[in-house]
Formats: C-alpha cells, sequence, structure tokens
C-alpha cells in the first residue's frame, strides 16, 4: 500500500488560495541579499570564485568543520551533509536498520519521518503525555516498548507540532536507557534555536550510540538552502550514511555550501532576529486567544516557531482548519496532520506559525474573523 504524507495533501489543497499563512513554521527566512551581506572576506571571496562542480560528498571541510563548532565535542570528520534534515535522517535510519530490527517512534513525529523508520522495520510509537498544557517525554513508556531485537529509538525534541522540550535529566536518563542496551539514538534537533528553554546538549554529544540531526531551515530560516546534516561520533555510521545518500542527493549544492557557511559564522545574530519576531507574535496569539477563551486555549510557550494551540470549540479541529482555510483564506495546521498508525496523537490542537513577520498580520486576520463569525446571526 502507498504511504501517504497527510500533510502535504492538506497544503496542495488549501495552499493556493491562502491570503494568511499561519502554517509555516521556520523563523523569518532571509533574502539572499541579506545573507550575503553577512559574508567575511574568506566566504565572499568563496562565493566569487565559485566552482559549480560536484562537491564532496560528505560537505566541504570548511562546513562540517562550522556545524562541528555548535557541538561540544565534535569534529568536521563527526559531521555528514545532507539535502535538508529529512534526508539526513532517513538515510541515517538507512543505515541503521534492517528486517529483523524494531523501533521506537515518539510521537508525533514529522509523517515521512516516521515512514522512513516503519518502511525498513517492525515499530512501536510512544506517545508524549500532557500535563497542564506542558508536553512531556514519558521515558517510562519508552522503556516498556523496547524489545531484545531494538535497535533504534527516534525523538524529535523539540518536538513539532507540540512544542515540547525535554530537560537535561531527562536527557541524560534516555541515553542511559539506550547505553545500557546498546540501542542506537536519534534525535530530530531542528527546533533546537526556536525553543523557550536553554539549549541542550546534542545527543551526539551525550552518547557514542547518539546521532543528532539537524539544519538550517527552521531556526535560520534558510528552508531555501536545503542544507542539513547527521552527527555522529561513530565513523562507520557516517560512511554508511555517506552510501545511503549516494541513492539520492548525492551532493549538497555548492552554492548552498557557501550560504550556509556565511548562515553558520552568523547565528548569534541572525537567532536573535528571530527570536524576537516569535516572542512578539506569542505575545499577539495570546491576546488572540484571550478573547475567546471558549475556543482557543494557549497553555505555556515552548517554542517560538510556532504553537501548539488547542481547540475546544464545536466540531473538530480539522473542520475548524478547512474553515478557516476555505472561508476566510487563513491556513493553520489541525493536529489530525500528524496521525499515526502506531498510537494515538492529540488531534484536537491547531499548530498555528509564529516564525514570520507575516504572521503578525495573519493573528490580526484570525482575530477578526472571530469577531466577525460572533457577530453573524445564528443560522
Amino acid at each position: 500500500m502507498t504511504a501517504t504524507f497527510a500533510l502535504a495533501a492538506f497544503l496542495a489543497r488549501w495552499a493556493p488560495a491562502i491570503r494568511h499563512d499561519l502554517a509555516a513554521s521556520e523563523s523569518e527566512p532571509l533574502t539572499l541579499a541579506d545573507l550575503l551581506a553577512r559574508a567575511d572576506d574568506e566566504d565572499r571571496a568563496r562565493w566569487e570564485r565559485l566552482n559549480l562542480g560536484y562537491p564532496d560528498p560528505r560537505g566541504a571541510p570548511w562546513l562540517r568543520a562550522a556545524v562541528a563548532a555548535r557541538h561540544a565535542v565534535l569534529t568536521a570528520d563527526d559531521i555528514v551533509c545532507c539535502s535538508g534534515a529529512q534526508e539526513a535522517l532517513s538515510c541515517t535510519v538507512a543505515a541503521l536498520v534492517r528486517p529483523g530490527d524494531h523501533a521506537v517512534v515518539v510521537l508525533p513525529i514529522y509523517q515521512p519521518a516516521e515512514q522512513a523508520v516503519t518502511s525498513l522495520c517492525a515499530t512501536t510509537g510512544v506517545p508524549l503525555r500532557e500535563e497542564a498544557g506542558i508536553w512531556r517525554l514519558d521515558i517510562e513508556r519508552i522503556a516498556a516498548a523496547l524489545r531484545p531485537e531494538t535497535r533504534l529509538v527516534v525523538m524529535n525534541l523539540p518536538n513539532s507540532p507540540t512544542g515540547a522540550q525535554i530537560e537535561a535529566d531527562g536527557l541524560d536518563a534516555v541515553v542511559r536507557l539506550c547505553r545500557d542496551r546498546g540501542i542506537w539514538l536519534v534525535n530530530d534537533e531542528v527546533y533546537g534555536l526556536t525553543t523557550t528553554a536553554d539549549a541542550l546538549p546534542a545527543v551526539a554529544d551525550l552518547y557514542e550510540r547518539g546521532v543528532s540531526i539537524n539544519g538550517l531551515s527552521k531556526g535560520f530560516g534558510l528552508p531555501g538552502l536545503r542544507v542539513g546534516w547527521a552527527a555522529s561520533r561513530d565513523h562507520s555510521l557516517l560512511s554508511r550514511i555517506v552510501v545511503a545518500k549516494s541513492r539520492s542527493s548525492s551532493c549538497l549544492s555548492a552554492a548552498s555550501e557557501v550560504l550556509a557557511h556565511v548562515a553558520l559564522k552568523s547565528e548569534a545574530a541572525i537567532r536573535q532576529r528571530n527570536r524576537a519576531i516569535g516572542q512578539g507574535n506569542a505575545t499577539r496569539l495570546r491576546q488572540v486567544a484571550a478573547r475567546w477563551p471558549g475556543l482557543l486555549e494557549v497553555g505555556p510557550a515552548q517554542n517560538l516557531a510556532f504553537a501548539f494551540v488547542r481547540y475546544r470549540g464545536a466540531g473538530s479541529s480539522d473542520a475548524f482548519a478547512r474553515d478557516l482555510a476555505g472561508r476566510a483564506g487563513i491556513l493553520v495546521l489541525p493536529g489530525s496532520l500528524w496521525r499515526s498508525p502506531l498510537a494515538p496523537v492529540a488531534e484536537d490542537g491547531l499548530r498555528i506559525g509564529l516564525g514570520r513577520r507575516a504572521s503578525e498580520g495573519a493573528l490580526g486576520a484570525l482575530a477578526a474573523h472571530l469577531s466577525g463569525r460572533a457577530a453573524a446571526p445564528a443560522a
């Protein structure tokens, strides 16, 4: 049976007619001119003499060194660059599991990431749990899901769509659990720059069988570069990832390598800009939700790229989102788009994007639509 991708189908159905986009989960995109203005003399020279041949399949050494510099213990040799974080995750899973293995996937998770695992081996889903509006990882449920043949645990923390974070002691506990059994731990860390909490160590720094997946699409606001990476201290694994990668993209764009290097060296300034935008939009969302407490429930802020808002009105969150798109041209994503055959996930939520400057106007349009709907006479 052909696997479906519900989020892509939803966007294909509704995005063409949308006037106000609250579906995005990335930070405000940078323009090419803005990014090049941040280049130092070394990167400007690289850009001007750019050779558009095939780059190193692992990524340029200077790009991998810049990625490794974000880690506590890694070097350039511990990085493989890929065409986006999803390719990095898919190639990592393909390099790790084989028929007869078992994996555990923490839910909800981006549907193609889940399918990268379920297409290759038996998989158990472990949903995040909610306490007072805060989503958390249930480590005891992960432990209970493990089998003798379990080879891999896959997480996306900080999580989309819930915004769930993990505290240092919880991360240490997951690492201990996997180390005791020799299980690989793969974490998609693409929302690490947009979390409201202090940054935690990457799993690749903490664990010899840890793999950190990351990229420039979310926190840097550079999805158009298609630059992601897998980080691990196991060089045998990295070699197998390169082999898996050769069946898809082979290598990065040479232009993207230079631009990615510029962005990585400008990380602090880009992060400061993006957090200010997200914080402003998070405040505006709370103001909107406060006017309709019986309709939208906003929990404690956990991420500045998006919020997971619980829908408390009549009907389903899916129907509400479709009505918003069709009647008001406002795009939000219902929780049903993260539905999984592995285990139930929260479907009464709406993921609302906060990372873009245009989100402020879109939230204003949402408020105006809700006001008009409340004032309309009953049919």
